[in-house]
């Protein structure tokens, strides 16, 4: 932080003198017990390499008797060593944007082209612009797919759940964009581009999101960084940059501030001979202050000849590593490890992510390790956060890989560190922090870990993990991991694949469900159960029930209300069977609220409305005093369905409370689509009542909802509710409301509801 202390050199010396003239060890439990801070706050202080909190700076010098402000390092103020030399380059930036909204800053590795990008975009910050970066993974195989990347900025910028189609959420993102002020940055897209500078056909929709964001008509500001050029002739106002190199007076400059000593002849050859690379001079900076004692001259005369012209940064970065090995083995060791992190969801890991790679050192050494690292330019910072910078990370995960054993043991590291780091669900970012150890487990395909993720319950209340992404984030992100399990599971012998895929396939049914996509729920959940079937194991029948009910639910949804009457009446038939069998902390509901719901819809329309509404109070009661354990999304729908009961009762009274509660409820867990659907029941049930004013408002706030988010069978719902009050309101053009559900119920394969609103046309 920028007001947290550190020891001066004085400091240090005079810590020193103090622990050794009391007799005691420098790392004695005494100092953290007498100064009552961490073991690591304590090693922090008297390295005087890392800042700690004012506070805790006080409480160590207070345990050793001496004086903080005569030991505090005093801090002067000096210029952005990382943005040296760019002037020139921000003029140019600055006169290109006058006609261009998409800008690629183009050049060979190491060259600043991010720190460039980076710095212009957050200065424009004064002039009210949002930055949103996206850092693109050198590795092909792990480029993430155009909507995947448009869903996060949904979700976590604009706050907004995406569509489910591409398309329409990048309208959403042309109309945003044409309004709001926003500078982008998209880092290393070489891997999206073919050896002609376009996009690889496998990523062609990274086209359509350049052509948005290139558009003439947008008000946002986009900075792109690669190796080679863009050369896409369908994208209009884009400008392919080529990025300066240093200056020699630039290096000059920036090894004076780094108290670096150099001869001019032999700055003025290593700058020759490495180009002016950006990368290359800080990366050199530390490797001389810390190998050869800040004595530039000392270090050429001993390494230049090892430095070829023709050198690019990864042969550069490849010799740093090879010389780490010898001089420092364990800082080698962790930069290897650090590999292992992906640095995209989450572009920068906190310290302690750092500390789990560190398991075969001395915790008292960590951050002498670390600093190792940072004083040698490898590790990159941010607000106290680490990642690493993308060709160094190649350079390390290749090493890595070179010893099967420790790779896999960095990942489960990683995996650990993951879990443990993650305590809550408060936000976003700690949700996508929660299914980071997913990718480790990917990586060292230990599928049924990631499995062990999905099903994580001590993260959210009465429900796994996986529910937590319904409703909050795009299912894209989910759907993209699945899909490598899925294929991963396929190449297993039977034995091992199958129940890993009958959970896979539960995942997809639940995900299809509660993003609006009933049909393909049915089918992944029919799949599940058949395997779930086949596999018998007493650990997966709670699965099977669950997927028996949501099939129900996906069968209401698409008004197939004899089928699922049809399924309650087997389920209820063979519950006793299924008490004997299942023993699972959540699987409560599913004996008593859940099948309430169906039984309590078949005698509504057996015409039996007071036995019909007594189950349903019954059931409502329970979920509203949380007498049983039922996932948020569980508890959504069913509420939704009994108000859905009430009202073809005719209890307009408690169908409105109930939905009113559905509303709420919503409004709590920021799940948009059950959101859209509570006020669809709304409008449903006052145009039964015959308010029509308030039905007509709640039908176009629902249908605006589900629109932007794209859950078409509901949007249909509510075409056709928006069209019956409009007739009752004797309003013109209500067919063609009609017809546009019919479009729609016709496009998702539901039948049924084309038939009902056929009947409703008349």
């Amino acid at each position: 932080m920028p007001n947290d202390w550190k020891l001066s050199i004085a400091g240090i010396e005079k810590v020193n003198e103090a622990i050794k003239s009391s007799g005691r060890n420098k790392t004695d439990d005494y100092w953290v017990e007498k100064a009552n801070v961490s073991l690591e706050t304590w090693n922090r202080f008297r390295s005087g390499k890392v800042k700690i909190s004012p506070a805790s700076f006080i409480a160590c010098c207070q345990a050793l008797g001496l004086k903080p402000n005569e030991l505090q390092e005093r801090i002067f103020a000096q210029p952005n060593l990382s943005f040296l030399g760019r002037d020139r380059a921000i003029e140019s930036i600055n006169a290109l944007v006058k006609t261009n909204r998409l800008i690629v800053i183009y050049g060979v590795g190491g060259q600043g082209k991010t720190t460039l990008a980076q710095n212009y975009l957050q200065g424009l910050a004064v002039d009210g612009y949002r930055f949103i970066e996206l850092y693109m993974p050198i590795d092909a195989a792990n480029i993430p797919s155009a909507k995947s990347i448009l869903d996060e900025w949904f979700n976590r910028d604009f706050q907004e759940m995406p569509s489910s189609q591409f398309g329409v959420t990048l309208d959403r993102l042309r109309r945003i964009i044409r309004e709001q002020k926003i500078a982008f940055l998209i880092d290393n897209i070489e891997s999206l581009l073919d050896e002609n500078g376009k996009f690889i056909t496998d990523h062609a929709q990274y086209l359509e999101l350049f052509s948005v964001l290139s558009d003439h008509s947008v008000k946002s500001m986009t900075l792109v960084t690669s190796r080679c050029r863009l050369l896409e002739s369908r994208l209009r106002s884009v400008y392919n940059y080529a990025i300066p190199s240093l200056s020699q007076s630039d290096w000059q400059d920036y090894f004076t501030y780094n108290n670096v000593n150099f001869d001019e002849q032999s700055l003025a050859e290593m700058y020759s001979k490495l180009g002016g690379n950006a990368k290359a001079m800080t990366s050199l900076c530390g490797e001389i202050y810390v190998d050869f004692d800040r004595d530039a001259t000392n270090f050429w005369k001993q390494r230049g000849s090892d430095i070829l012209a023709s050198a690019d940064l990864k042969d550069l970065v490849a010799g740093h590593l090879e010389r780490l090995v010898t001089i420092e083995p364990l800082a080698y060791g962790l930069l290897r490890r650090m590999g292992c992190y992906r640095y995209q969801s989450i572009p920068y890991i906190p310290i302690e992510a750092l500390f789990y790679q560190l398991w075969d050192s001395p915790e008292a050494s960590h951050i002498d390790i670390i600093e190792v690292l940072k004083n040698r330019s490898l590790l990159e910072l941010a607000n106290g956060e680490y990642s690493l910078h993308p060709i160094v990370r190649a350079e390390a995960v290749r090493h890595l890989k070179q010893n099967e054993e420790e790779f896999t043991k960095a990942h489960h590291r990683a995996a650990d560190f993951w879990k443990a780091h993650v305590q809550a669900l408060d936000t976003d970012k700690d949700i996508l922090m929660a299914f980071e150890p997913c990718y480790h487990y990917l990586e060292i395909n230990a599928l049924n870990k990631i499995l062990e993720i999905f099903l994580r319950r001590d993260l959210i209340e009465d429900e796994h993990l996986h529910m937590a992404f319904y409703g909050r984030f795009s299912p894209t992100l989910v759907l993209e991991l699945l899909d490598k399990v899925e294929e991963r599971a396929l190449l297993l012998p039977p034995e091992q694949g199958m129940s890993i895929l009958a959970l896979v396939k539960t995942f997809y049914g639940s995900l299809y469900l509660f993003s609006g996509q009933a049909r393909k729920s049915v089918l992944a959940l029919e799949t599940a159960i058949k395997l779930i079937e086949e596999v018998n194991s007493p650990q997966l029948i709670v699965f099977l029930i669950s997927n028996i009910f949501h099939i129900i639910a996906c069968k209401m949804e698409l008004g197939e209300f004899e089928e699922a009457i049809v399924l309650t009446k087997q389920y209820i038939n063979n519950i006793d069977k299924y008490k004997s069998l299942a023993n699972h902390p959540l699987i409560a509901p599913y004996f008593s609220t859940y099948p309430q719901i169906p039984q309590s819809f078949m005698l509504a329309t057996e015409l039996d409305h007071d036995a019909s509404v007594a189950i349903a109070e019954e059931a409502y009661a329970s979920i509203v005093n949380r007498s049983l354990p039922m996932s948020r999304g569980g508890k959504g729908f069913a509420l939704m369905y009994l108000g859905f009961v009430c009202l073809m009762s005719k209890r307009f009274d408690k169908a409105l409370e109930i939905y009113n509660t559905t509303l709420k409820f919503s409004h709590e867990t920021s799940h948009r689509q059950l959101e859209g659907k509570a006020m669809y029941g709304l409008a449903e049930t006052y145009r039964n009542i015959g308010d029509l004013t308030k039905a007509k408002e709640y039908c176009l706030q629902s249908k605006n909802i589900l629109m932007k988010i794209e859950s078409k069978l509901d949007l249909a719902k509510v075409l056709v509710e928006e069209a019956l009050i409009a007739r009752e309101m004797r309003e013109h053009g209500y067919q063609d409301d009609f017809e546009k559900a019919i479009a729609l119920f016709t496009e998702l394969n539901a039948p049924k509801h084309v038939e009902r609103v056929r009947k409703l046309m008349g």
